[in-house]
């Protein structure tokens, strides 16, 4: 395997080959990632029709239903997502398999190939969020074997590195059965070879841009939650195909995370489609402290008819608190009672210290609306005494702690993390030490210090955090 790659590698000097794109299929391509999958399948449909004994427009057709999936999926309601994820499931795979048998047995030349073995990939993908191992890495199995057969012919078909680089990646997150089940189908996982396809796929394929953009975003900013590495790809996306609603809400939901409060007022005053989500423009004003209109905006989002998911329980925190804040204890009732469990109990801590947490607001107000150091210097005068309120410390080291990264005060920022680090509550330390793996990606620091941070990642025993701690295990030479 090392030498067939190494061979793909070296020798693209012979038989170049990439794929051309037609006007029709630079529309079909237009319309699925811009969300209009009617009118994509319509055109893919028409095109099977025509040229039925090739499998390029049944690939064109299944990558759009994959998408729409997507978008469904996320639409359901969450007491009714399994069981409509299982049935949208079996649609998709009901679909691949037909078209599969339809060319399993016919001679195809590198670019039907490729069609073809890319759809073994989806089928491969949909079996995997079903649940059915053994069939989903069968036919991963395949597909691998068939973008080898089309990397050898023509080692320039960089559009083939896509699902070679998925196969890569995701089979090295597998643990437990699924793990084993991999390995016994010959998927050990190579999660740095795995990014390094898809980066060839974004950079240099010519018809998998959105779908190797899609899942760099997925890898960065869910699978190893690092918004930084995300952004290239979200904003890439969003500028070929603007009107894609869940990839821009997506991406405005990260600039919040990160607190880029000046992005995502931008992004709300051009939005000429109006395809902002209320409760992102909810988030927005509650993170600046305009409680009026984070109330407006919470309020608009429980009247819509389907939300995305969180979306729901977000309003209602967000109605809960800023009724709360303003001395609306009524409303801020009403609220409290429809939240889910995590967040009435972080709601009853707000009840519980009062006076600390109205403080606490301020100061992350004044953080996220970056003001001076020496204002915040000043702010941080009038701090309580938190010594019955341990996790309010922690939040306030984190604020802290994030307010420093922003403005590139990297050592201050460290100095309050490594607070956190130290705490048994979860959900802080995690924080904590994902802001310490990006401080030490971006600085240059002791080896010392990165290896007390890779002893407290092995302890924490979190996915996410492991598979970003390997950069700093390369980078340090650990």
């Amino acid at each position: 395997m090392k030498n067939f790659f190494l061979f793909v590698l070296l020798s693209g000097l012979i038989n170049a080959q990439t794929i051309q794109l037609s006007e029709v299929d630079k529309q079909i391509l237009s319309y699925t990632y811009n969300e209009d999958f009617s009118q994509a399948k319509k055109i893919a449909g028409e095109e099977i029709k025509n040229n039925s004994s090739s499998p390029k427009y049944y690939y064109y057709l299944i990558n759009t239903m994959i998408m729409e999936y997507y978008q469904k999926v996320a639409l359901l309601d969450p007491e009714k997502r399994d069981e409509g994820r299982k049935t949208l499931n079996k649609e998709i795979i009901s679909y691949c398999e037909s078209v599969t048998e339809k060319f399993e047995e016919i001679k195809l030349n590198t670019e039907n190939k490729f069609y073809f073995g890319t759809i073994y990939g989806f089928l491969a993908r949909v079996y995997g969020v079903d649940g059915s191992w053994w069939s989903a890495f069968r036919s991963g199995k395949k597909a691998k074997a068939f973008m080898e057969d089309v990397l050898k012919a023509s080692p320039q078909f960089y559009d083939a590195y896509l699902v070679l680089g998925m196969l890569d990646y995701y089979s090295d997150r597998m643990s437990g059965i699924t793990s084993f089940i991999a390995g016994a189908l010959g998927f050990s996982g190579n999660r740095e070879r795995g990014l390094q396809f898809l980066k060839t796929a974004f950079n240099k394929g010519t018809l998998t841009f959105g779908q190797s953009a899609l899942t760099l975003m997925e890898v960065y900013a869910n699978l190893e939650d690092n918004s930084y590495a995300a952004i290239p790809y979200f904003e890439a996306f969003l500028k070929t195909y603007s009107q894609n609603k869940r990839t821009f809400n997506s991406y405005c939901q990260l600039l919040l995370n990160i607190w880029d409060i000046n992005a995502v007022a931008r992004l709300m005053k051009n939005d000429k489609m109006n395809l902002m989500e209320n409760i992102i423009k909810a988030r927005y004003y509650d993170m600046i402290g305009n409680s009026e209109m984070a109330v407006r905006y919470a309020t608009l989002t429980l009247q819509q008819s389907s939300l995305l998911r969180g979306s729901e329980n977000s309003a209602r925190y967000i109605l809960a608190f800023n009724y709360w804040l303003t001395g609306d204890n009524t409303n801020a009732f009403k609220f409290e009672r429809q939240l889910n469990e995590r967040a009435q109990e972080t709601f009853a801590l707000v009840k519980k210290y009062p006076n600390e947490n109205k403080w606490l607001r301020i100061l992350q107000t004044r953080a996220i609306n970056n003001i001076k150091n020496e204002e915040m210097d000043s702010f941080l005068q009038s701090k309580p005494n938190f010594k019955y309120a341990p996790q309010i410390e922690n939040e306030v080291n984190l604020i802290l702690g994030q307010y420093f990264f922003n403005n590139n005060q990297y050592e201050k920022a460290e100095s309050y993390f490594n607070l956190v680090s130290a705490s048994e509550q979860e959900r802080e330390k995690y924080v904590a030490l994902r802001f310490l793996i990006e401080i030490y990606n971006r600085q240059n620091v002791s080896a010392a210090k990165v290896k007390k941070l890779l002893s407290l990642i092995d302890d924490a025993d979190n996915d996410r955090l492991k598979f970003r701690a390997n950069d700093l295990e390369k980078k340090y030479k650990l």
